[in-house]
């Protein structure tokens, strides 16, 4: 009964926030929504009485807790957008004029910046729908900096005050990088673009980790001009994990250089070790994805890698496809084109399996623990998106299209990088290499 009553308890919290993202969007102004916060509080109140009948201890309103809302309000709050770009406003219920973020060593809680402006799905209710998630379904406690049209800030900040958040941030800008656009000449002409500003403030540290949705190509080309490359990386590349009968593997790269020499495919795999050794597998083992396993396979740039990668002492030799899910190896190794089409036609295949067992679990008596078990491992949505690695920041690159689900899970992957210190281990195991 006890864990059904706590169950139930988080179920009422998570429709209350959806209900308050709902009038949020319909809102012109914080004000409108005094009604939905009323009605929040009386629903708090009685919970309370609730709570305090069955036995449960005092809880804050809110998943940061006051302790953590003590800690972040330590943050200083300089008017750094105006030294950005003068054309930008940003805003901050509680310090107009100022973003509110400062050096991560300040505070222990991790500051996120979200762009979704960029991808696929960048409306209003898009927007809503995804802080909803964040703030009913993460525990721990983090400050947020999202971006956004001057005409979402009204909205954003009636789902603010009648979910009583205090450490969320907006930041204003008309100017947006479209996925049709060309990198590098949107990333010149728009240096006010929400995916810029970002790269900004992460560059002077400002925040500690920025996800986009919005056009690779733009993303990257932002990256290298505001952040320095790590030492010995001559390209930045993405890197994502997939699900494998036993470790998940880190296929790199999976989209961000469409062409690439046997020195870049060696960076890749340099970075690939280095970040698996950060996730604590001592002795990684590495494959270059090809169409066949004997050294002379492929095309002339990855028999060269082949030679190349043989100096490595955790060098499986070539990969085919099919073999990638076995386990036996920890990194792949493969340019951004070949890597992209592997991860997309994996999630397509992961989908269509659980799509089919779902239309048919009437026929599969017990199916349901397994199909939550393949959900877990199969789900492209549970896995954080893929990480930049070659530069000297933490940037999660999502799929265009990432649904609310799979953006609070970017956000999680985010703080858990943080908290694990990533960037640094990074650096080190690249050094030591």
């Amino acid at each position: 009964m006890h864990a059904k009553t706590v169950s139930g308890l988080t179920t009422q919290r998570k429709k209350s926030m959806f209900q308050a993202a709902q009038t949020a969007e319909k809102c012109t102004s914080p004000t409108e929504c005094v009604p939905s916060v009323a009605t929040t509080e009386d629903a708090r109140s009685s919970q309370k009485s609730k709570n305090s009948r069955l036995g449960f201890p005092k809880r804050s309103p809110h998943p940061l807790t006051d302790l953590s809302d003590a800690l972040c309000s330590q943050r200083t709050s300089p008017c750094l957008m105006d030294n950005v770009i003068d054309s930008q406003r940003t805003k901050s219920t509680e310090n107009p004029g100022a973003i509110g973020v400062a050096n991560p060593k300040e505070s222990p809680l991790a500051h996120i910046g979200i762009d979704l402006l960029g991808g696929d799905l960048a409306s209003l209710a898009h927007l809503l729908a995804t802080l909803h998630a964040l703030y009913s379904e993460i525990s721990t406690p983090f400050c947020l900096t999202v971006f956004a049209h001057p005409d979402m800030t009204s909205s954003i900040e009636a789902f603010k005050v009648a979910n009583e958040i205090k450490r969320l941030e907006v930041v204003e800008t008309r100017e947006v990088i479209d996925m049709d656009e060309d990198p590098l000449h949107a990333i010149r002409k728009k240096r006010g673009a929400s995916m810029c500003l970002g790269m900004e403030l992460l560059k002077n540290k400002q925040l500690d980790a920025l996800i986009s949705t919005g056009n690779t190509g733009a993303l990257i080309a932002s990256a290298k001009l505001h952040l320095p490359m790590l030492k010995g990386i001559s390209r930045a590349a993405l890197i994502t994990l997939l699900p494998t009968r036993k470790e998940p593997v880190a296929v790199i790269d999976v989209g961000a250089n469409i062409q690439c020499t046997p020195e870049h495919l060696v960076h890749f795999a340099q970075m690939g070790l280095a970040y698996q050794k950060s996730r604590g597998i001592a002795e990684p083992k590495i494959g270059l994805l090809n169409i066949g396993t004997e050294e002379k396979k492929g095309r002339l740039e990855l028999r060269e890698t082949y030679k190349l990668l043989q100096s490595f002492s955790g060098f499986a030799g070539n990969v085919e496809g099919k073999e990638v899910f076995s386990g036996k190896i920890h990194v792949l190794v493969t340019d951004g084109f070949t890597g992209n089409v592997f991860l997309k036609t994996a999630e397509g295949i992961s989908a269509f399996i659980l799509e089919t067992l779902h239309n048919n679990k009437k026929l599969l008596p017990f199916s349901g623990p397994l199909l939550r078990r393949l959900e877990q491992e199969l789900y492209s949505a549970e896995y954080p998106g893929a990480i930049l690695c070659g530069v000297d920041g933490i940037i999660l690159k999502c799929h265009g299209d990432a649904e609310p689900e799979a953006l609070k899970c970017s956000v999680e992957g985010a703080l858990k990088l943080i908290e694990e210190n990533f960037l640094n281990k990074i650096k080190t195991e690249l050094i030591s290499d």
